[in-house]
């Protein structure tokens, strides 16, 4: 486990899924979780909360190393943009885009604005 410190405050990041100690309630589905369900990391900010491992956190990145899509096996390239999820791999944009909306998708601004892009495509055809 590591320890990113910002603030002082310590940000918990398991290197792999955990058990819940507690329970509590998932930020991606809003359903809760119980003590001894396994649980991954929810990245806000500097605070700790926690998703179930089978709901995705997804971050739209530039990758820096290639990569294989979970979904269609298809390699990423470096440089290439696409999804990645702590604990749930990686996915090509095409893939990626087919798990919404049932996923949280976090991003920078300029991401904010190509997602909603793809949104308005989607609903005028």
């Amino acid at each position: 486990m590591n320890k990113n410190h910002k603030n002082d405050i310590d940000r918990i990041i398991p290197e792999s899924p955990m058990y819940s100690r507690f329970e509590g309630t998932c930020k991606v589905c809003g359903k809760p979780y119980y003590k001894g369900e396994q649980i991954s990391p929810f990245f806000d900010y500097n605070l700790n909360h926690w998703r179930h491992t089978s709901c995705y956190q997804l971050f739209y990145i530039l990758f820096q190393f290639e990569s294989q899509c979970r979904d269609c096996d298809e390699e990423i390239e470096v440089f290439e943009r696409g999804y990645w999820s702590k604990h749930n791999g990686t996915w090509c944009v095409t893939c990626g885009e087919k798990l919404f909306p049932k996923t949280v998708v976090s991003q920078s601004r300029y991401q904010y604005e190509y997602f909603k892009d793809i949104e308005r495509i989607r609903k005028n055809g």
